[in-house]
């Protein structure tokens, strides 16, 4: 029932979420050419092109990225006071095969990023670590459990890890670890660390379960350093995945608002 659920809700996304939003807008235009609504069908063809070509720009990218990777600062140093954090939940972000031939896998970029993002505040506080993450599929270890193993084995992490194996997404990354937290010393206040653009769907998802979260944004796609120049409106495969990730995280937080109203049927 979990797999079947999960597997609609990825359908949903790749199908309201760039290419695959465009491609279905572009054969409704074909198929509305095909009836006789050339007009109105060649309009949608001509809007798919442009929304594709746009968004597989560095302009069209910045533009849908930025609002969600600047909601929340990177963390300059740990916190103090009565607002201490009392635990580091950092959120997986996927995994490879470590070879060709090998059927094991291990972090993929995203994850490490993140990792050393935790170990390096690990290191600075002292603080327990959560990583939060389940099996990616059936016959698999939990992406916890490697992730564990690269913070002990190749980071070099002294402080304890709590692994939190269950997680199948954002929301259960959230209440999963929230109940570990809570067999642990009762803690409430935690760094949260994943990726920038994921922050803002992240944090609210662990404010619903109970956390008082202090952002560790990681992971940051695009330079902000060079700006913006004439080859910034050549499209590239890169800017396009950009674009689709940022497109992803907008249909959270739309989805998780649908909840919040009750109209979802909860959380």
């Amino acid at each position: 029932m979990l797999l079947r659920y999960t597997t609609v809700l990825t359908l949903a996304s790749a199908s309201l979420q760039p290419p695959g939003l465009l491609l279905v807008l572009a054969t409704i235009g074909w198929l509305a050419e095909v009836l006789g609504w050339r007009y109105f069908g060649r309009v949608l063809i001509l809007l798919a092109l442009s929304i594709l070509y746009f968004f597989s720009t560095a302009v069209g990218a910045r533009l849908i990225l930025l609002p969600l990777e600047d909601r929340y600062p990177p963390l300059v140093q740990p916190v103090g006071g009565s607002e201490t954090p009392g635990a580091i939940v950092v959120l997986g972000g996927g995994e490879v095969m470590q070879s060709p031939e090998s059927t094991q896998e291990t972090a993929n970029a995203r994850t490490l990023v993140r990792l050393m993002t935790a170990a390096q505040l690990a290191k600075q506080t002292g603080l327990p670590i959560v990583p939060s993450g389940g099996a990616p599929r059936l016959g698999v270890p939990p992406e916890a459990v490697t992730m564990e193993h690269i913070l002990r084995q190749d980071l070099g992490v002294q402080s304890a890890i709590w692994p939190e194996t269950k997680s199948y997404n954002t929301a259960a990354n959230a209440a999963d670890s929230a109940a570990l937290l809570a067999r642990h010393n009762n803690i409430h206040q935690v760094y949260l660390v994943t990726s920038a653009l994921h922050m803002p769907r992240a944090v609210v998802w662990f404010r619903h379960a109970g956390l008082n979260v202090t952002a560790v944004p990681t992971d940051y796609r695009l330079d902000r350093v060079s700006g913006l120049r004439l080859d910034s409106w050549l499209p590239r495969a890169i800017y396009l995945e950009i674009s689709s990730e940022a497109s992803h995280e907008y249909l959270g937080l739309f989805w998780l608002w649908i909840q919040e109203q009750g109209i979802g049927g909860g959380h």
